[in-house]
């Protein structure tokens, strides 16, 4: 048996397997991309369509405005 021995007591040394050594071409293979690339934010279109929203709204307000302003003005 190999070991070290210390004050008459025998350790193992712990047998590493190949596959347990991991060498840094390994690590590098296995790298993950960030979060971030791998799933996009979709927040520019959601704030695009934000905009959007507010613009028509906006739209309708001042056509509305119009409307009911040429209703309740004319001499009836």
């Amino acid at each position: 048996m190999e070991g070290n021995k210390t004050q008459g007591i025998e350790y193992e040394q712990p047998i590493l397997a190949e596959s347990d050594l991991v060498n840094e071409n390994e690590e590098e293979s296995h790298y993950l991309p960030p979060r971030s690339s791998v799933h996009p934010s979709e927040r520019a279109k959601v704030t695009r369509w934000f905009y959007r929203l507010l613009l028509f709204l906006f739209i309708l307000l001042v056509m509305g405005l119009g409307w009911w302003g040429i209703r309740y003005t004319s001499g009836t």
